[in-house]
């Protein structure tokens, strides 16, 4: 049904296009640049197949945060006006013990947090896989003004969640000096066949790699196997994140096991709602329920596939050992 809905909003999109390019010429014609370098926002992020879109679902429906997410990709020139309007009909109803769904980035619900591409692709392009060469000054400052005015119409702390943006740890904390990230972690075999699951959704084999590069030079065809391009391109893409994360301050982040979330969500909302709140120098509140949890992801149990992956793991970080 994810994957339905998927195609529901690319109508939408289309359907919608004549407002939202009406409404971003009167947004570009009247409204100011707006320069709030401070303002507060929350980035979801991790290797792809982490568990990100999940965890940033549940901040979404527990704290209260302005999303971005499909209402945003229906008018993606539009950072004001019509949030306004969306505004005055956004209810957030009490928590609840509910089965989150997505498809690789979307999830279901007009008010539902998402990738958005339409709206990242505007400053990083359109390929999703790369990190791009540069955001230029132009593109950062219509970056901070999108953000700017997407706050004051909501009167809330932004939270979004976009795939490519474990890339760009870095030009987001300049672009955003008053950001927190929550970084979400997740089982390497696990990562790793889903995303073999993914290329094959996708592209119909596993010979064509989906998902993040650690670099535009990273190819399946410099390694001896498959199973090592795989492996190789989460480890890259594990150094990439952890050399990342070395040049953050420490309080504007916190790392998060997806598992562990899963099992005790509450726990991990108190955690993060407090390293945000000192962060920030708000008072957030958690909208949670006692005694929550949720069933971590378990669509692929492949035994021996993760066996295979387990054993070429082992290999890499040998080879790896031996060579420092």
């Amino acid at each position: 049904m994810s994957a339905y809905y998927v195609l529901w909003i690319k109508f939408l999109q289309l359907l919608f296009l004549p407002i939202d390019l009406i409404l971003g010429f009167v947004e570009k014609v009247f409204l100011p640049k707006m320069a709030a370098l401070d303002q507060p926002i929350v980035f979801v992020v991790g290797i792809h197949r982490t568990g990100s879109t999940f965890v940033s679902q549940v901040l979404a429906d527990c704290f209260p945060f302005a999303l971005v997410g499909n209402h945003n990709t229906l008018f993606p020139r539009s950072k004001y006006f019509i949030h306004l309007l969306f505004k005055r009909f956004y209810k957030k109803g009490k928590f609840k013990n509910k089965s989150y769904k997505s498809y690789y980035g979307i999830s279901r619900g007009f008010y539902s947090i998402g990738d958005s591409y339409e709206i990242w692709d505007k400053w990083m392009g359109k390929s999703h896989y790369y990190k791009p060469d540069e955001i230029s000054i132009k593109k950062r400052s219509e970056m901070i003004d999108y953000f700017a005015y997407l706050s004051k119409s909501w009167g809330k702390t932004i939270i979004a969640k976009n795939n490519r943006n474990m890339l760009m740890i870095g030009e987001l904390q300049e672009i955003f000096p008053n950001a927190f990230f929550v970084i979400v972690n997740r089982g390497r075999a696990d990562v790793i066949q889903s995303t073999i699951q993914a290329s094959k959704d996708f592209f119909g084999s596993d010979e064509y790699m989906w998902g993040l590069r650690p670099t535009k030079e990273f190819s399946m065809g410099d390694y001896d196997s498959k199973m090592e391009a795989y492996c190789r391109q989460y480890i890259e893409l594990e150094k990439v994140l952890q050399e990342q994360l070395q040049g953050l301050d420490p309080d504007k982040y916190i790392e998060v096991q997806y598992e562990e979330f899963c099992s005790d969500p509450v726990r991990h909302l108190d955690l993060i709602k407090d390293k945000i709140s000192v962060a920030q120098g708000t008072t957030l509140v958690a909208n949670t329920a006692d005694g929550l949890s949720y069933k971590s992801s378990q669509r692929l149990s492949d035994s021996v596939l993760v066996s295979q992956i387990e054993t070429m793991l082992a290999e890499v970080d040998h080879k790896a050992s031996n060579r420092s």
